[in-house]
């Protein structure tokens, strides 16, 4: 969230497209009244708005259930007890906080993956059920760490895991919602990387976790 005061307002109507044409980057400029946003300008309408109830989102929420409410709608401002105290946007999703919040639920996902293949994880299962061309990466990878290297296991990625575990595990997740949460997991692990760098990506991101929560959900 930031805060009012660290908006950029406009004082009325008037300015507000203003401040837009001054600020190119920004999607909303607030209005703010004795310091405290009344309204906003969105720059692609050209229009402003008085705040709704649909504008609103209450201060406890969460930040998996920011990501829901972001992909309905690209922007909020934050109510905490009956005053709107900041504005938050689908770019806040890549505040350090959030990256941290997919981390743990990927890294629970990938975990729950594992323990469901470690009767098929030695290396004529894993030759048997991996991509030809993949099994040799990971076993290159695995060769060239010489004594330091652990087991065959340690060098699957996400996808791997997830793949060899819905082949005959119990868990069942489709190859597009795989492929995105390797994307989703690259990105909280990188500090220089974004988990949205548009708003479309928004709702995969939010498919990211409501699969991670179903496939938990029915695996604990």
């Amino acid at each position: 969230m930031t805060p009012n005061a660290a908006l950029v307002c406009a004082a009325n109507d008037i300015q507000a497209g203003t401040v837009s044409d001054d600020y190119p980057d920004f999607d909303v400029i607030p209005i703010q009244q004795d310091g405290t946003p009344t309204g906003y300008f969105e720059r692609k309408s050209r229009r402003t708005k008085k705040i709704s109830p649909t504008d609103l989102i209450a201060d406890g929420t969460s930040l998996l259930d920011l990501v829901e409410i972001l992909e309905e709608r690209q922007f909020s401002f934050v109510l905490s007890g009956h005053k709107i105290e900041g504005y938050v946007h689908f770019s806040d999703l890549n505040h350090q906080l959030v990256k941290l919040a997919f981390h743990v639920i990927l890294e629970a996902l990938e975990r729950v993956a594992l323990n469901s293949i470690q009767s098929r994880s030695d290396r004529e299962s894993l030759k048997r059920d991996l991509d030809p061309v993949r099994f040799k990466q990971i076993e290159g990878a695995y060769k060239r760490a010489g004594r330091a290297a652990r087991n065959l296991v340690s060098y699957l990625n996400l996808s791997d895991i997830l793949r060899l575990a819905a082949m005959t595990g119990p868990i069942s997740v489709e190859d597009r919602h795989i492929k995105a949460m390797k994307k989703v997991r690259d990105g909280a692990a990188h500090g220089s990387e974004n988990l949205v760098s548009s708003y479309d990506d928004v709702t995969r991101l939010a498919d990211v976790k409501r699969e991670c929560l179903r496939v938990l959900g029915t695996s604990w």
